[in-house]
């Protein structure tokens, strides 16, 4: 197993008023998870939580053994870099770099294991994969809402995570740039690596092992 979720819950701050209560996960190597629900759910929260990014109010998020709310910075940082991959709502770029400058900054930023030319070689099989690698000399700001979300993904994967959270990765794309993403996941977690996401979008559904579904 890579990662167990053990009961957790969110309750929002200042308030007794849950989110979501003892919510248990299993995540094993070549399984995909989606998450699914309406907003205000709590999709995004959990996702944060599994993830070791947002400490939930009860219940513990085990990592191939190692409690990740009770490891010190650097040990989560580390986890972060090599072994967890995380893909959100929003494509942030830095605006003055080109795409393959963004993949592979994210890499530096998070000070993963691996030398320059690996990762850059890396970028270019993920990006042929995704169907993205003809942009990497362009800026984000030529690049569509589709191809910004692929550059996004290959960016999470860049540092071969065994495991990638992605929050909402198809949703309003069209559906052949959508395919082409989950056809790429379903390939990836294939690879003995797990994926969870959180989605609205039913072709998700196809291809997820297990489906996590949450109520307001």
């Amino acid at each position: 197993m890579l990662l167990e979720v053990k009961g957790i819950e969110m309750t929002y701050p200042k308030s007794d008023r849950k989110i979501f209560e003892n919510i248990s996960l299993e995540l094993d190597e070549g399984s995909f998870t989606a998450v699914t629900g309406p907003s205000g759910s709590g999709k995004s929260t959990f996702l944060a939580n599994a993830g070791g990014y947002l400490k939930p109010t009860a219940g513990k998020v085990i990592f191939e053994n190692e409690d990740l709310y009770e490891l010190n910075d650097k040990r989560i940082s580390e986890i972060h870099a090599n072994s967890i991959g995380y893909v959100p709502q929003s494509n942030a770029m830095f605006k003055k770099f080109n795409v393959l400058e963004n993949i592979l900054m994210y890499s530096e930023l998070k000070d993963a294991k691996g030398s320059f030319e690996e990762k850059k070689k890396r970028a270019g099989e993920i990006a042929e994969k995704l169907k993205i690698d003809f942009l990497l000399k362009r800026y984000p700001y030529e690049l569509s809402g589709g191809e910004l979300k692929r550059v996004s993904i290959a960016r999470a994967l860049i540092n071969s995570p065994k495991i990638l959270i992605a929050d909402e990765p198809t949703t309003g794309l069209d559906r052949e740039t959508g395919k082409i993403i989950l056809d790429f996941l379903s390939d990836y977690r294939s690879e003995k690596n797990a994926v969870l996401l959180a989605t609205h979008d039913d072709e998700v559904l196809k291809y997820a092992d297990k489906n996590v579904h949450f109520r307001l």
